[in-house]
């Protein structure tokens, strides 16, 4: 590499530099794996809800055609590398035979007349196809009589040791933020909060150090921050912001904890009859959106009634995989060498013949002084195309296609001189040429405000007039971010003649504190109807509210 000593000494003693953490083996693993599943399937599957209460029987738990391999091997082929299986959600409903749990489990299940074992047969199919595998168990039980007193702790604790025993190597835990509300709780049906804060309820530290010494492998989804945390980027987009904070300090230690970015391949976790995947668009914006700003995206994956993935589903992992595989084939271009300045450090490219291209990959060594550069851009034959923030373990910066013969990284901001393992160009796949029009996609028509007659009879209730007779499926909500009126609980309603009234679908909005985000609601079957109503029974805080503009209306 060719550099001037004078320049570079002069150019870091005018900077101030940080000593910035390295990622640790573990964190750095996570971080090569690029694509990870989490795989929603239970109850909430078969009562058609996203967060079950508690109180859902067990026993219409039976997959009548259920094959694991058969997600493992579309996982496989989407490029996924680590499987995370939600062993237990917030309903409290295990996915194995717990010793610990003796009422609420697949032994009280028809499924394989009570001697099925899900979390035993995911992780063999996962292990047999070379893939890891990781466990969601949630902190927040709606069914556990002892929630939010000191005995559910104990039971929380003996549940992650059982998995850790006997369904490990578990290479990443999940601790999801939901943590207290309404439940059933053994039939006390309340509203219970955590005692001290959830760090201090669950013991976290006393459960990581347990998973540390257990999995020298394994690294922890949010919770408690230390050299071997994940954390969560703040939506359920599958995105993580370009300026992302990697750095989080605890007890005066600095740590790099990288971003997992959660997303469903379909609008919501659980399966739906009337969901279907993201558009394979949507879903490479995800990974350039998470993995090019120094993430891991994670996708969730939801098997249907039967124990499948849906065909769809199976094919647009496919598709996402081919993808991503050419577009890494597509590297062009081999490193050249620093040039330093006073005010600037450039790493050209000088390409043999014009080259087209549509993306650049920018890659620090982050073993090598952690994320030191602060602002970059990229010239092709002198013209500025691109520019951002931080690069962290990789940047992948997209654009219109160019032709250039030498195109540059010019670093604007650094602490000291970067470390850089990889500058190259790309050009992106064509969506077009991966996405199959195969997929039996149900054509939906949205019906925004203003398209249709409204009347609002209460302050949380919503009433739409079609003027004719429709096909519902579905409608949106937005839920805004005023916390105090947000509406986290509903009731939809449907009618003929807008006198006799149906009710078509009734549930909880999940999640809606930690992620406002618009919800996609879907029927368990259309519905032929002229009027719809949406009742708001519920608010995060205070008293429910619905607007206009909250709601959007779906029909086929």
């Amino acid at each position: 590499m060719r550099k001037s000593s004078l320049v570079l000494l002069s150019l870091i003693a005018a900077l101030k530099v940080f000593a910035l953490p390295a990622p640790t083996p573990q964190t750095q693993h996570f971080l090569n794996l690029e694509v990870v599943a989490i795989i929603h399937y239970g109850l909430n599957t078969y009562a058609d809800k996203e967060w079950g209460y508690g109180d859902t029987p067990a026993e219409i738990f039976n997959p009548t055609k259920l094959d694991v391999n058969q997600w493992v091997q579309a996982a496989k082929a989407a490029g996924i590398k680590r499987i995370i299986l939600v062993c237990k959600h917030h309903d409290g409903f295990c996915l194995w035979p717990s010793k610990l749990n003796k009422d609420y489990t697949v032994a009280n299940t028809p499924w394989k007349n009570g001697k099925g074992d899900l979390v035993k047969e995911v992780r063999e199919a996962t292990h047999k196809a070379g893939l890891e595998f990781a466990a969601y168990l949630s902190p927040w039980d709606r069914h556990h009589a002892e929630y939010a007193r000191p005995g559910y702790v104990e039971y929380f604790h003996a549940q992650w040791d059982d998995l850790m025993d006997n369904y490990g190597p578990i290479t990443e835990i999940w601790l999801d933020g939901a943590n207290g509300g309404d439940g059933w709780y053994g039939g006390a049906r309340e509203r219970r909060s955590l005692p001290g804060g959830a760090e201090a309820y669950y013991q976290s530290e006393r459960l990581l150090d347990t998973l540390f010494k257990k999995s020298d492998k394994a690294v922890a989804f949010s919770g408690l921050t230390t050299d071997r945390t994940v954390t969560w980027p703040w939506n359920e987009r599958g995105q993580v912001a370009e300026d992302y904070k990697f750095y989080r300090e605890r007890n005066g230690k600095l740590h790099f904890c990288p971003p997992e970015a959660d997303t469903p391949l379909r609008r919501t976790w659980f399966w739906h009859r009337n969901d279907r995947a993201k558009s394979l668009k949507e879903l490479t914006d995800c990974y350039f959106e998470s993995v090019g700003r120094g993430g891991v995206l994670d996708l969730g994956l939801a098997p249907n009634k039967d124990g499948l993935l849906d065909e769809g589903d199976v094919q647009r992992l496919k598709e996402f995989g081919a993808y991503i595989a050419a577009y890494k084939k597509s590297r062009a271009g081999k490193c050249g060498e620093y040039t330093v300045s006073a005010d600037k450090m450039t790493l050209d490219l000088n390409l043999p013949e014009p080259r087209t291209f549509s993306a650049v990959e920018i890659r620090e060594n982050l073993a090598k002084g952690g994320m030191r550069i602060g602002e970059w851009r990229i010239e092709a034959d002198g013209v500025v195309i691109a520019r951002g923030p931080q690069v962290g373990n990789r940047r992948i910066a997209r654009f219109p296609e160019v032709t250039a013969k030498k195109v540059s990284l010019i670093v604007e901001k650094c602490d000291g001189k970067p470390a850089i393992s990889d500058f190259s160009i790309r050009k992106l796949p064509r969506v077009e040429d991966f996405e199959g029009a195969e997929i039996a996609e149900v054509e939906e028509k949205i019906y925004p405000r203003g398209k249709i007659k409204f009347s609002k009879t209460g302050k949380a209730i919503l009433g739409a007039d079609f003027g004719k007779e429709l096909s519902l499926s579905g409608f949106n909500y937005d839920p805004g971010k005023n916390l105090n009126d947000m509406t986290d609980y509903y009731r939809a309603s449907a009618s003929r003649d807008g006198k006799n009234w149906k009710v078509v679908s009734e549930a909880e909005f999940g999640n809606l504190k930690a992620n406002p985000v618009k919800q996609s609601i879907r029927f368990s079957e259309t519905v032929k109807a002229r009027y719809l109503k949406i009742e708001g029974l519920k608010a995060i805080e205070g008293e429910p509210a619905l607007k206009i503009e909250q709601i959007e209306y779906i029909a086929e």
